[in-house]
């Protein structure tokens, strides 16, 4: 049997096992996927262990998905990119690690909702993948809101490499413009923290008023199903969407980049909708 698993902190509440070891399961494969609760101080040993065991691959989540490189063989080019990883695949003691969390995000979206003109709030670690894979998923426009830091030009470089000329950043506090890019905006997505253990919010409900009847509304939360925002969109009669849907495509991907042969993403969906409060 090979071994698969996760490495972060905290790692106890990932659905990750539950829905990974469903899926090999199903594909009558021989591996079993764990979680592994990783400190910061121990990832240098954490990895060496993977390579002892011979694992055949691994997820990677908070902390380490940017810390995790200098212990890497090879990445991919658009982990390259990113400057991050959230899979690794071992071939034959070689480990290479990519990142699915874009491609997974915009896999999640209904294939007829229009999605030209994205308002995105946020510069994280999901965000920057949303980022780095939106104009090959047809992203024309992409505004940036995140709050004012003393490392703002240093955020502006970065959404504008990862964006490949279509993003722009802005100040989360400039209404002016904050308001026109909701106007016009055909997709929104929450890539912040905000409203996960609570019904906080980022926009106004005057705000989330300024959307056109057709907008999406996605908030990458999936713990709390029913974020804050997402209510006061469905209270407006928008389409809404919350993160369920991403963790399962990202770790469809990761399933698929592993074992080459194709994940049941509905079966996945499935074994993890009642394991969410």
């Amino acid at each position: 049997m090979t071994i698969y698993g996760l490495i972060a902190q905290p790692a106890i509440h990932s659905l990750s096992p539950v829905m990974q070891n469903k899926m090999m399961a199903a594909r009558h494969i021989d591996a079993y996927y764990q979680a592994f609760d990783v400190a910061p101080a121990q990832l240098d040993a954490a990895v060496a262990g993977m390579r002892v065991l011979s694992v055949g691959g691994f997820n990677v989540s908070t902390p380490h998905k940017s810390t995790i490189i200098p212990y890497l063989d090879e990445l991919t080019p658009l982990a390259q990119r990113l400057q991050a990883v959230n899979t690794v695949k071992n071939v034959g003691g070689h480990l290479i690690g990519t990142s699915t969390d874009g491609d997974g995000f915009w896999q999640s979206i209904p294939r007829n909702q229009p999605h030209e003109r994205v308002v995105l709030l946020g510069t994280g670690g999901a965000a920057r993948a949303v980022m780095a894979t939106a104009q090959q998923y047809g992203v024309r426009q992409l505004t940036v809101f995140n709050r004012a830091h003393l490392d703002w030009s240093q955020r502006e470089t970065t959404v504008a490499y990862l964006s490949q000329g279509i993003g722009q950043l802005a100040d989360l506090a400039d209404n002016q413009t904050l308001s026109a890019a909701l106007q016009q905006a055909d997709l929104l997505i929450n890539a912040t923290t905000v409203g996960m253990n609570d019904a906080r919010t980022l926009l106004t409900d005057y705000q989330i008023g300024l959307l056109p009847q057709h907008t999406l509304v996605v908030d990458m939360i999936y713990r709390n199903q029913q974020t804050g925002l997402l209510r006061a969109a469905a209270n407006r009669q928008l389409p809404t969407q919350n993160g369920l849907a991403m963790l399962v495509n990202q770790g469809a991907l990761s399933f698929e980049y592993w074992f080459n042969q194709p994940a049941d993403r509905q079966l996945m969906a499935e074994t993890i909708r009642g394991k969410i409060k």
